[in-house]
């Protein structure tokens, strides 16, 4: 017998409460932290985009976010000098608050960028970042001033396009997802990972203040997602794994605040979506206990993710969003190791229901082999059009 066939918006909503589909949604862009980007070169406008994957058969998503911050709070400088101790030109962003300055300062080596932007993954490692925005705790009453939430003008635009948005994801029955930066993310951004992980342990005080700051900004970003209707918001975590944090650390600095965003989010009836990469094995029975609805971004090749494992231990209750590695399979693999790679996640990761295929993390973002990775963008459907 036939099944009956189900939109794009209502294949993702039964696939997370574990009910029967018409088939295993494939999706590249919009309800995790994935996308493609020669498919984003050719259709920039997010609304063709989503008709391409809908022709495709895959299942997308409109996603959407407010200005991160208001400007109200704090003015900025930038400028580049040169300093007898360093080979490389430094790179020195300055935020003037109501309670002084805070500096980022970045060595301009191996730095695609001309500006320092106050969240980015290049400022992380302590052999680029001279120094960080965030070291101590007199820092605090500062960011306070730079993370504060937009106000009702400078929201203006983004409710407008996000109700342009909604109305398109209602005609055409996709989910409306919004974006979050989450806590773990820009604490690394703002800090490096070593100076955090040192805090946890001598001055605990201080990343327990750092960290309230960060939850209430980002508690209040989802709201501003919530209040424009979306159906579902994505989390980031890569930078809360055990790549960075004991799961003890977590639970103690982390846990909390990540299980308010959710209860918030539930209480509105939206669905959410936790990104994180790798290293997730000791994660997964604090996992079960967050309760988020979606664990995005699963590579199997990363450290600690074993697919079956992952399966059993929280594939009953959490939908399971990935399987299949971006970077060595579909942007450098042949066409015989992506169909390996797709057979084998959707072997490992569908029975029962609860599984969205989908790559570990966004394809061509670095333009490493694109010729390559277009082919197996269309091998890896052909693949799940044969098994789905």
């Amino acid at each position: 017998m036939t099944k009956k066939q189900m939109s794009s918006k209502e294949r993702i909503i039964a696939t997370i409460k574990h009910e029967s589909t018409d088939h295993i949604p494939l999706c590249f862009d919009g309800v995790g932290h994935q996308s493609v980007e020669f498919v984003n070169r050719l259709y920039p406008d997010p609304f063709e985009r989503a008709k391409f994957y809908l022709d495709l058969e895959t299942d997308t998503a409109i996603r959407t976010g407010p200005p991160l911050f208001s400007e109200t709070g704090f003015e900025t400088r930038q400028w580049k000098e040169n300093s007898p101790n360093e080979p490389y030109p430094l790179l020195v962003k300055e935020y003037i608050t109501p309670k002084g300055s805070l500096k980022q300062i970045v060595r301009k080596h191996d730095y695609p960028f001309e500006s320092v932007a106050i969240f980015n993954d290049h400022h992380v490692p302590q052999s680029r970042s001279v120094k960080y925005l965030i070291e101590n705790e007199e820092d605090l009453e500062k960011l306070e001033y730079i993370l504060t939430p937009p106000n009702d003008e400078e929201l203006r635009p983004f409710r407008q396009w996000s109700k342009v948005a909604k109305k398109f994801c209602d005609e055409n029955q996709i989910i409306f997802a919004g974006y979050l930066q989450g806590i773990g993310d820009p604490l690394l951004w703002m800090s490096g990972i070593e100076p955090l992980i040192m805090a946890s342990v001598m001055n605990p005080d201080f990343l327990e203040h750092y960290i309230d700051i960060v939850a209430k900004w980002n508690r209040a970003i989802l709201e501003i997602l919530i209040d424009v209707g979306v159906d579902l918001v994505i989390r980031r975590g890569w930078y809360e794994s055990t790549d960075f944090w004991a799961p003890d650390l977590f639970r103690q600095f982390l846990f909390d605040p990540l299980k308010k965003e959710i209860e918030i989010a539930h209480q509105a009836g939206v669905y959410f979506t936790y990104v994180m990469n790798s290293s997730a094995k000791p994660m997964l029975g604090i996992f079960k206990e967050l309760g988020f609805d979606i664990y995005s971004n699963i590579d199997p090749m990363t450290a600690g993710m074993d697919l079956s494992e992952i399966k059993q231990e929280i594939g009953a209750t959490i939908t399971l969003y990935g399987g299949v590695n971006n970077f060595l399979v579909i942007e450098n693999g042949t066409e015989e190791e992506v169909e390996k790679a797709v057979t084998e996640a959707i072997e490992k990761l569908s029975p029962g229901g609860g599984f969205i295929l989908g790559t570990g993390d966004a394809l061509d973002y670095m333009f490493v082999n694109p010729e390559v990775t277009k082919r197996n963008f269309y091998k890896m459907i052909e693949v799940w059009k044969k098994l789905r």
